[in-house]
């Protein structure tokens, strides 16, 4: 349920609790604005997360159990394909 970061040259590892009700993470991407896209299975919604406020957004799907198992993207768009529904759904952002 943690997104977690490592910093090499400190060694320091930062971690930051996802929202919800035990959550569980599955996939995760970073987009070109560093802003962490994570699949989370419990509340069956997308997060996106900002490092530099350290907050964290929800998408819901219009899928019941959209099922995300991976995340893929580019400039602008991030692509979510949900196994459980057989659909691909698009988020759009600037």
């Amino acid at each position: 349920g943690n997104l977690s970061r490592y910093q090499p040259r400190t060694g320091q590892w930062s971690k930051w609790q996802a929202p919800g009700d035990e959550p569980h993470l599955y996939a995760v991407y970073v987009d070109e604005t560093d802003k962490v896209w994570a699949s989370e299975w419990t509340a069956q919604v997308m997060l996106r997360f900002d490092p530099a406020t350290e907050k964290f957004e929800s998408f819901r799907s219009s899928s019941a159990r959209p099922n995300v198992r991976q995340i893929h993207g580019r400039k602008g768009e991030v692509w979510t394909p949900e196994s459980g529904a057989d659909k691909i759904v698009v988020y759009r952002y600037r």
